[in-house]
Order: structure tokens, then sequence, then C-alpha cells
């Protein structure tokens, strides 16, 4: 990172004031990028046979730019392993680009370049098993089948509330709660890792097949792996860190999915069509995407793979793509060569946010062994406890 400011900025600092500066950032990508018009976008959408979709955004006020430059200078963190220094400066550069590509939003050019700097672009490889996923060439996946659920047996808010408090207790995650959303998509759920919830449309109706799958992907796998990192004594591996640790975490949930008997062909279509159209889309406009995802998923989900690829940009009858989704088909690839290759990794990657590379940190003692590691009949024991 070049220096620009004066020799006043530091070269050196301790974690303590590095992790305080880091704590200050705001880059709720995720927020940032949801457009405040989606639904009445998507209704002139589907009102239309040519709509392009013209996404309007709000930008979180934050004080990004000032924090980076306190730590612009910093070249070491002195009271640490120098791997872990080296982690962090890493860290602070890649922070910054995420802040940059969140300022992006409504930048049809600075998104897609920014993103592709992120998470780079599908290699041809993939893309060409993720064309044969959507063919139905899936030979190669652990695939499971859902069952239609009746009426009557659909969980709703306070049996899921319950269950969630049998998971919790059972796994030792203490401080954990389930809270009413109203700023959540119907249905849904979603993990706050800060806050130490699980936020649930109010009117959720759920099956307990999609329960389980929801349980085994965000708490086996997101929440577990955030408390094991608040463990190891440095903050970053709590969170969102590196580039790198995506792929693991979101093909890890997806491979935990797949191990537990919940990873369904239409799910792993919807993963293969993010990458699929993150290739092809760029000069596409969202009409021409969505025409070209039809033809492997139905309307309502080729209109939910497209806007994740085309979320963050303004006018979509322009070139554009937002990469970011290409980690989970990706990741489950890597994590599944990875694991046959070496199953003793598992564990490894429960230690926190860490990437494969990072195990080496785990069998070295540079950071401690996970406190909890689901295990197949861990989850059926809880999920026998919990009736679902």
């Amino acid at each position: 990172m070049v220096n620009i400011f004066s020799k006043k900025d530091k070269s050196t600092m301790k974690l303590e004031e590095v992790t305080n500066h880091l704590s200050q950032l705001r880059i709720p990508i995720g927020l940032v990028f949801t457009p405040t018009n989606l639904d009445v976008e998507k209704k002139k959408f589907f009102d239309s046979d040519n709509y392009e979709p013209q996404f309007t955004y709000r930008l979180i006020k934050n004080k990004n730019e000032e924090i980076f430059k306190k730590l612009s200078s910093l070249k070491e963190i002195t009271d640490v392993d120098p791997r872990i220094s080296d982690f962090y400066i890493q860290l602070i550069e890649s922070k910054k680009d995420s802040s940059d590509l969140m300022h992006s939003v409504g930048n049809n050019e600075l998104v897609t370049d920014l993103s592709y700097k992120k998470y780079s672009k599908p290699s041809p490889k993939l893309f060409r098993n993720a064309t044969r996923v959507l063919r139905g060439k899936v030979d190669a996946y652990k695939l499971a089948n859902m069952k239609k659920a009746k009426p009557e047996d659909m969980l709703r808010f306070d049996d899921i509330q319950e269950v969630f408090d049998i998971v919790f207790k059972e796994l030792y995650l203490d401080g954990w709660s389930v809270a009413k959303s109203m700023n959540i998509a119907k249905n849904g759920a979603k993990v706050g890792i800060k806050t130490k919830q699980v936020l649930l449309d109010p009117n959720i109706e759920r099956s307990k097949f999609k329960l389980r799958k929801t349980i085994v992907h965000e708490v086996g796998t997101h929440v577990l792996r955030s408390t094991n990192g608040a463990k190891s004594g440095f903050d970053a591996l709590a969170k969102a860190n590196l580039p790198s640790y995506l792929d693991v975490e979101e093909g890890l949930a997806t491979w935990n999915e797949s191990n537990m008997d919940l990873l369904t062909l239409r799910w792993l279509k919807e993963k293969a069509a993010l990458v699929w159209a993150i290739y092809i889309g760029e000069e596409l406009t969202f009409r021409e995407l969505y025409n070209s995802v039809l033809g492997a998923l139905p309307r309502r989900s080729a209109f939910d793979v497209v806007y994740r690829v085309k979320r963050g940009l303004g006018d979509t009858s322009y070139p554009g793509i937002y990469a970011k989704d290409i980690v989970y088909f990706r990741g489950f690839r890597k994590v599944i060569r990875q694991l046959e290759k070496d199953p003793s990794l598992y564990e490894k990657l429960y230690a926190g946010k860490i990437d494969f590379n990072q195990c080496e940190w785990v069998d070295e003692g540079l950071i401690p062994n996970a406190h909890i590691v689901p295990t197949k009949e861990l989850w059926k024991s809880i999920f026998k406890k919990a009736g679902i």
C-alpha cells in the first residue's frame, strides 16, 4: 500500500489498536446493494416483455476513509506472529477494496471492475461444470429428494423458535436467541453474528426439511466457524475477512447440506446458474440474461439469479455484472475436492473463518483447535430432540 500521507502515520501497531480501527469500519455491502425500489421494479419487469429494471440505492454514512488513512502506512503488527501480521495487512487492503466496491453502487462499470478484482471471473472450466449441472449432469454430487410438505405440517414462528432454542443449547451457543424482523424477505431467515440472533420473518412458514437445511447451513457453518474464531484470540477470524475465506465459508455450508441429505437438484442448479450468469451476463441486459436463464430455471428463480448478479447496478439495460455469487458453486466444488483428498481438514476449517491454506495455523498451534465441530451423528441427535 503506497504511503501518500505524512510521516506521522504509523508503520507499526499492536494488534489491539488495529482491531479497534477495523471494528469502526462500516461496509454493509449486502444492505447497500439491495435496491430501495426492488419490489416496484420487479413488478414492472414481470408486467412487461421489454422493461429493464432501474435500481436506486441508499449509501450508509461511514468514516471509512478516515480509518483507512490511519492504517495506510502500516507495515507490521509487532505483538503477533509474522504470519498473523501479514494476514492483517492483507485484510486492511481487502477491506479497502470492499469499501470502494460499496461506494461504487449504481455505477455499472465500477461495480463490474471492483467485484471482478475482489472475487475474480469464472474460469472456463468452472463455467463448463456449471453448464453440466444445468443440463442435469449431477452424478458427481450427493443430492436429496425433498417431498412437498402438507400445509398442516408447516412450522411457524413459535415452533421454529423452539427448535432454534434446542439447537443453541445442544451446541453450547450461549447468548444466542431468535427475534422477529420486519426488514427481512418473506419467509426469510438471517443470522446476525454481531447481535447473536437468528432473525425471522414474523409470518414465516417453513417445512421441517427446509428448517434442517437452514440450521445446518447458517448455524452449523457460519455461526460455529465464527464462534470458534472468536476463541482464537484474533477478532478477524470471527468475521468476514480475506476473499479466499468466502469460497470455503459458502462451499463448506453447501457441503454440509449435501452431507446431511439436504441439498436438492433445484438448489444446486441455482448455485450453478449464478456462475453461468456471471460468465455470460456482463454484456447482456437484465432482460436478455433473464431470457437466457429461463432455459434452465422457472421464471421466479430465473429472476432471482439475474437480480443477484445485476444488483448494485443502476440502469440494467447497460452492461455490468456483480461477481460475488461465484463463491457458492466454486467454493462447493473446491471443498469437495479438498475434503476428498484430506478429510481431516474438515475439523481444522472450524477453527475460525479460515481458508484451506490457514489450516496449517491449526497444525502448528498458531490458532487453537475448534471448540465445537458438528458431526452427522450430532445433527441427527439434535434434530430428533427438536422433533424435526
